[in-house]
């Protein structure tokens, strides 16, 4: 299994690490993956994803709050 976000794809991105004599050597950028559970489901989501989720599940709530209040 690759490590890479479950909803998005992001993975590593490769780059370089530059010295102060402007040598060149290659690195790797990992991406900030995180477990997280999605809909009874256990997956590795980077923190935009997961912090998407939340969002998503906060402001359903809040609209559920505010239909009640309007009844």
């Amino acid at each position: 299994m690759p490590r890479a976000c479950a909803l998005c794809g992001k993975s590593a991105a490769f780059g370089y690490n530059v010295s102060h004599s402007k040598v060149h050597t290659h690195r790797r950028f990992s991406a900030n993956l995180h477990p997280s559970t999605v809909t009874g489901e256990k997956l590795l989501l980077c923190t935009r994803c997961r912090r998407t989720q939340t969002k998503d599940a906060r402001m359903a709530k809040k609209a559920e709050k505010a239909a009640k209040a309007g009844r």
